[in-house]
């Protein structure tokens, strides 16, 4: 499990590193064709947009792997060891009924929105929405395989005397 989620991490790394690159290049063209050229691309600013938010929901899962989401630890290390492992587990499971939902919601919410983009008519929206549907996929992915840990963690330390 732990050699499939670093081998899951470093694609997914290369890909985000990749389309931010796409994305420093493109506005780096934006601002030289708009004040050098005086021709501005009008693809730019909606891809560019619409890439920001699709990156940011693909990158859920990969800050959680790396323990860089956000979190409020002034109370959690306050407390026992056993009882963070089970607040861990149940925030955790609530996080991922979440995402189930939202997994089941985002495709009938694509359905509906079919649309343009508006500096691109043959490019559709769902293209980005595809990338919140898979960053939510992985986001419950990598959830999913750190709960089984935290589970193991509660079974194994609960069996000793230690906590």
């Amino acid at each position: 499990m732990d050699l499939f989620e670093e081998h899951l991490t470093v694609i997914q790394k290369y890909f985000l590193v990749i389309c931010l690159a796409f994305m420093a290049i493109s506005m780096f063209l934006a601002v030289i064709f708009r004040y050098c050229f005086n021709s501005p691309l009008a693809w730019t600013e909606e891809v560019l947009s619409q890439m920001q938010g699709a990156l940011a929901f693909l990158g859920i899962g990969y800050c959680w792997h790396y323990k860089a989401h956000t979190r409020v630890l002034i109370l959690h290390d306050k407390l026992p060891l056993k009882v963070q492992y089970w607040l861990d587990f149940i925030s955790n499971g609530f996080i991922v009924y979440c995402l189930f939902r939202l997994l089941f919601i985002l495709p009938k919410y694509m359905k509906t929105k079919n649309a343009s983009l508006t500096s691109l008519p043959w490019m559709n929206y769902n293209v980005f929405n595809c990338f919140i549907l898979f960053g939510f996929l992985l986001a419950v992915l990598y959830i999913g395989m750190d709960e089984v840990r935290l589970l193991n963690r509660i079974l194994n330390k609960s069996t000793s005397n230690t906590i």
